[in-house]
């Protein structure tokens, strides 16, 4: 089967790939719309992944389930014994955009097929952030703080020892970021 691809769409591509940046300039009373959430989701799946296994796991969190996610973190951060001033931040800082978005890649049957799969749902989060700029949807990619990936797993309903690839805030965007210098990339010639 072939597809056919208009010269004019690499440009596009590259356009997007470039204008990507991550930020929380978003309005803050407008949030995402389910259907646009399983769209961005569903684009992600399209990620290359090891054996086809799919090792995404998806968590939408809105309204008064972000307050929640908070105290999740925050006491899992105590428990854990963290600065006791991001213990507090961590209670209000997912209130910050009116999405958020909990990505975890599940365990595999190996330590090798666990760390492929993790690169697989890296793979999905840029392809979900990339349709995200493409709709005009902010995103800015969070850790998941020390301590806490095993609490956030099971207040994401994922299955345990799901690892959390990250955390993502997300709005409709309501300014633009000023696109920064990037280094030429390093890259090594071997050739015989």
């Amino acid at each position: 089967m072939s597809v056919d691809h208009p010269s004019n769409d690499r440009h596009s591509i590259d356009d997007l790939i470039r204008a990507r940046r991550t930020n929380m300039f978003v309005d803050r009373e407008r949030p995402l719309s389910d259907d646009v959430i399983h769209e961005l989701c569903e684009l992600a799946t399209w990620a290359p992944n090891h054996k086809r296994n799919w090792p995404w796991r998806f968590a939408s969190v809105t309204g008064g389930g972000r307050s929640r996610l908070g105290r999740v973190v925050s006491n899992a951060m105590a428990a854990h014994g963290d600065d006791p001033n991001k213990v507090t931040k961590a209670l209000t800082k997912y209130e910050r955009t009116p999405n958020i978005l909990i990505i975890g890649s599940i365990v595999g049957d190996t330590d090798e097929r666990t760390a492929e799969n993790r690169d697989a749902v890296a793979a999905a989060a840029q392809n979900l952030m990339l349709a995200a700029t493409a709709r005009g949807i902010a995103t800015y990619w969070g850790s998941c703080p020390r301590g806490s990936h095993e609490a956030v797993a099971d207040f994401a309903g994922f299955d345990p020892g799901t690892h959390i690839v990250g955390i993502f805030y997300m709005g409709h965007q309501s300014a633009t970021m000023e696109v920064p210098v990037r280094p030429d990339p390093v890259i090594n010639v071997i050739d015989n």
